[in-house]
């Protein structure tokens, strides 16, 4: 039900009149649209967008204000970007886009040499495992995954510009990483 303050049209108005109009506020202004029935179809396609980009946005959480790895990933960033939806844009955009390239990111992290020190390392930083039940992929997004994410991520920004990320264990290549540079990825994002 809309609430009116004054004559109907004349002062302000906000809330839905049956299923015909809205009235809400916009930029101090009072506006009156035609109400639409929100939709949600929950595709397979749609759910792999937001496994995507769920998990990534949950990958950045254990990232402590003032670390190192926040400070390299400010670096990254060009307004208005903040460095979290930097880091969501760069990797949706360059190898994490659908489900075929994140079942390919899923391999990757699968067959690491250090993945069982990624997932311990996810665990001790609070990650979890983040699911939707409508995706089109096969698996979910583990919380190891989220942190070689972050990882890959600062990887990534040092080959592109090796003034950003130019620390430890970033400066190795993701594929020769070991037990040790998870370690020190993982005390990068948390002082």
């Amino acid at each position: 039900m809309a609430k009116v303050t004054g004559p109907l049209y004349s002062m302000s108005a906000s809330g839905k009149i049956a299923n015909a109009m809205v009235f809400f506020p916009w930029k101090s202004l009072a506006v009156v649209r035609q109400w639409l029935k929100p939709t949600n179809p929950q595709t397979e396609s749609q759910g792999d967008t937001r496994l995507i980009l769920g998990g990534l946005g949950r990958a950045t959480k254990p990232v402590a204000d003032g670390s190192t790895y926040q400070t390299n990933a400010l670096a990254c960033a060009v307004a208005p970007d903040t460095w979290v939806s930097a880091l969501v844009k760069y990797i949706a955009k360059n190898y994490m886009y659908d489900s075929t390239s994140f079942e390919a990111e899923y391999s990757e992290y699968a067959a690491h040499t250090a993945k069982a020190e990624f997932d311990t390392k996810a665990a001790a930083l609070g990650l979890t495992d983040f699911d939707i039940s409508y995706k089109g992929t096969t698996h979910k997004f583990v919380a190891g995954l989220q942190l070689y994410e972050t990882a890959k991520y600062g990887c990534q920004m040092y080959a592109t510009d090796n003034t950003k990320f130019n620390v430890a264990p970033y400066t190795t290549a993701l594929a020769s990483w070991n037990s040790s540079n998870v370690d020190a990825h993982a005390a990068n994002m948390t002082s």
